[in-house]
């Protein structure tokens, strides 16, 4: 696609990254949260999810994109947001997936719900490219993600709209970016009070300065075909297949304790992805692949595995 095919200078564009089942609804209610307040102030609007992202596995990154304009949408049948002005990470480990930012228009915004503090989540950052603003909001003090197929594919929402975290992270992206009235969002959401103190008790950290985003390689067609298994059969994890990484599922990660390990091999045999092997210096696992689904950690009879928080570990 040409990048001149769209010329929409006044068009405002926000992704939304959150954790598969339990986050899906939450996600939602951010961009339509926002567009429904949007769309008050006679502004042309978009909300949507990307159902290419599985959002009915467990803890895998899916997204929800937003499109807000005071002019007509000629790029109304884009499917994904391909320049964001804001991104938002509902979980705070998203931080890692080093797609998060791609296409981040100069000076962005990045909106993390986390009680960590703005600094902090910069350091995890696998890129910065264009980011101008790092904002951070607790949002799972203020209220309570809403675990929920309501409103899913098309389905009732009976739960109302920003009823959950949604409402101060909404609030949050409204004191970073300005980009709908506050007095709009709160007759949206269905719980203003928690959306007030988001917006109120954000932090929001403007960067001294922006770093350019590096040029990044498109995947075309035929390299995404050529990654796919032959005739249904998927490489085991353990020779390493690229079209198999799931480690950015994770929220948590297991940790052996060598000296307690027994290596009986109890792990190996319960984990799905078969990211644990028996090595020279005992049981390892291959991150890239582990979901965090802590089977190890319940089925290990020694208690030699420990799961442990994601961000504890820079890398």
């Amino acid at each position: 696609m040409s990048e001149n095919l769209f010329a929409e200078p006044n068009l405002k564009q926000i992704t939304v990254w959150a954790r598969g089942v339990l986050q899906n609804k939450d996600a939602r209610d951010v961009v339509v949260a926002l567009t429904e307040a949007a769309a008050q102030e006679d502004k042309y609007v978009q909300a949507w999810e990307n159902y290419v992202d599985l959002p009915d596995r467990v803890y895998v990154p899916v997204r929800a994109y937003a499109k807000i304009s005071p002019d007509p949408i000629d790029s109304r049948y884009v499917y994904e947001n391909d320049a964001p002005d804001v991104v938002v990470l509902m979980e705070e480990t998203l931080v890692k997936n080093d797609k998060i930012l791609k296409g981040l228009k100069e000076g962005g915004i990045l909106v993390v719900n986390t009680r960590r503090s703005p600094e902090e989540i910069l350091n995890f950052l696998v890129t910065n490219g264009n980011l101008g603003t790092v904002v951070t909001v607790d949002a799972n003090s203020m209220s309570t993600a809403v675990v929920t197929l309501d409103g899913a594919e098309g389905a009732t929402d009976a739960t109302g709209i920003g009823a959950g975290i949604s409402a101060p992270v909404a609030g949050a992206v409204v004191k970073a970016s300005g980009i709908v009235k506050l007095e709009n969002l709160e007759k949206v959401v269905k719980n203003p009070a928690a959306m007030r103190r988001g917006y109120n008790e954000c932090q929001v950290m403007k960067l001294d300065k922006i770093e350019p985003a590096e040029p990044v390689k498109e995947e075309t067609a035929w390299d995404l075909l050529k990654r796919m298994p032959f005739a249904g059969t998927v490489d085991s994890p353990v020779s390493e297949n690229p079209g198999m990484v799931t480690g950015n599922w994770r929220t948590r990660r297991p940790v052996i304790d060598k000296e307690q390990c027994t290596e009986c091999s109890t792990c190996w045999i319960f984990c799905p992805d078969a990211c644990i092997t028996r090595t020279d210096n005992g049981m390892e696992f291959n991150l890239k692949y582990c979901k965090g689904c802590a089977l190890c950690e319940a089925t290990c009879p020694s208690g030699a595995i420990t799961m442990v928080p994601e961000l504890d570990f820079k890398e």
